[in-house]
């Protein structure tokens, strides 16, 4: 039971039901009063937003800048390469003298690096680095580039000849 019930004043269900029909059903919108709503009801997840569906669509944008980003620094990275240049036919006399530079110097740095790993003397490894390094100096000796450089040089690291058996030394 409520207190209104007891009331004397009290109105009938019938003048309820006319004062609710008496009530308006609609207001007007006051100005941005729909945009209001309408963030409402997005951010409350009634109704999806915009930026939920586009999720695809920037997640394929992100995934394309990577692939992008990763294929043209794998691109830049090869260009200056030396197997890139040495793939090359249209340079220079001096850019092929820079490229044997490169090359020498890398070839001396693989070999130092092998040396520093091994604790023990690898006799094939001298022996590679000794016929490469000879051959280099043919190759440099047959094109005329050292002015007799290379023939020095291939000299010393002819293996020496068969040396006569050793004197004896007497000492006093």
């Amino acid at each position: 039971m409520r207190n209104d019930e007891l009331s004397p004043n009290a109105p009938d269900d019938a003048e309820l039901r006319a004062l609710f029909d008496a009530l308006p059903r609609e207001e007007p919108v006051r100005a941005g009063g729909a945009e209001d709503v309408l963030w409402r009801l997005k951010h409350d997840g009634v109704m999806p937003s915009r930026a939920r569906r586009r999720w695809p669509v920037q997640a394929a944008a992100a995934l394309l800048l990577l692939a992008t980003g990763a294929w043209v620094g794998w691109h830049a990275g090869r260009r200056g390469s030396i197997e890139d240049l040495l793939a090359r036919n249209d340079l220079t006399l001096s850019e092929r003298v820079l490229l044997l530079q490169r090359a020498g110097s890398a070839y001396v740095t693989a070999a130092q690096g092998y040396a520093s790993a091994t604790a023990r003397v690898d006799s094939s490894a001298v022996e590679i680095a000794s016929r490469v390094l000879l051959g280099a100096a043919h190759a440099v000796a047959r094109s005329q580039l050292d002015a007799g450089v290379a023939a020095r040089l291939t000299s010393v690291l002819q293996p020496p000849p068969a040396a006569a058996p050793p004197r004896p030394t007497i000492w006093f």
